[in-house]
């Protein structure tokens, strides 16, 4: 064990230091515009390995928060298939790994923690989206864009290329303390920043503290916990802070799926014609 505690802090100090691989510009902000894009490899970009927010086809993640009197379930899923080469402009011809994640509430916490109990009742979802990633060489994770559906509201969906969208980094492979860059930008409806806060051992792991906000919505703030073994990781916890604090917290994987027949969103990124 204390072999494996001085190996984690050797980590740890090499994390808070390291020289991200990404253009750095003054203040620690990284430069995630097309020119980088094009300037980066994308050996096999669709296979998502970056060690802090690992993201392997065909497995899933559930997360659930108590928010107020009702609970609340939230479930990733890594699709078996990817995009195959996609999107418009300088991001044209890129394969992404495609991931459908699906929100759910049981008012008044009916079914406490038993989530299958409660998608047993064939609930339907609050909220559904396709996201798409692109992982480079230096295990960055670009943002693609997203389809999403919220009781009919397609707000903030977007696709890098199509009507002067940009793709961003939504992870960095090789992040240090105070790095910040752009996740995503499609104007007036996805402008997400996020930035390296801090880096701490926990629980035999190293766990990367994110902030997460955009301009869009002010005091709209997310805190993220990415806690990594030096070779996988998960995006563990989440502190959604507008107004009010909710937790979420990762609460298992490889979960039995509800059926995904019939959803209002598409997994294939498409530009619709001015």
């Amino acid at each position: 064990m204390k072999h494996a505690r001085h190996q984690l802090v050797a980590f740890l100090v090499l994390s808070l230091v390291a020289f991200t691989a990404s253009p750095v510009l003054a203040g620690g902000l990284i430069d995630t515009g097309p020119e980088v894009f094009l300037d980066a490899t994308f050996s096999n970009p669709a296979d998502i390995t970056n060690p802090w927010w690992t993201l392997p086809a065909g497995h899933n993640f559930l997360y659930f928060a108590e928010d107020g009197d009702d609970c609340v379930w939230n479930l990733v899923e890594i699709e078996a298939s990817s995009t195959g080469p996609a999107f418009f402009g300088d991001y044209a011809g890129t394969d992404a790994a495609i991931s459908l994640d699906r929100g759910w509430v049981d008012e008044d916490c009916v079914y406490g923690d038993d989530f299958q109990a409660f998608i047993a009742t064939d609930p339907d979802a609050d909220e559904v989206t396709y996201d798409w990633f692109a992982q480079d060489d230096d295990q960055n994770i670009w943002y693609m864009g997203e389809d999403t559906d919220s009781d009919g509201d397609d707000s903030g969906s977007f696709v890098a290329g199509c009507d002067g969208a940009e793709a961003g980094i939504v992870v960095l492979g090789d992040p240090s303390q105070g790095d910040f860059q752009r996740q995503e930008f499609y104007e007036g409806e996805a402008e997400d920043w996020a930035k390296v806060l801090t880096f701490k051992a926990s629980d035999g792991l190293v766990c990367m503290k994110t902030k997460e906000w955009t301009p869009l919505e002010s005091g709209a703030i997310e805190h993220k916990w990415y806690c990594s073994d030096g070779t996988d990781g998960q995006l563990t916890r989440i502190e959604e802070l507008s107004g009010k604090t909710v937790i979420v917290e990762l609460v298992d994987t490889d979960v039995t799926p509800p059926s995904d027949a019939g959803l209002p969103i598409d997994p294939n990124p498409s530009c619709p014609s001015p």
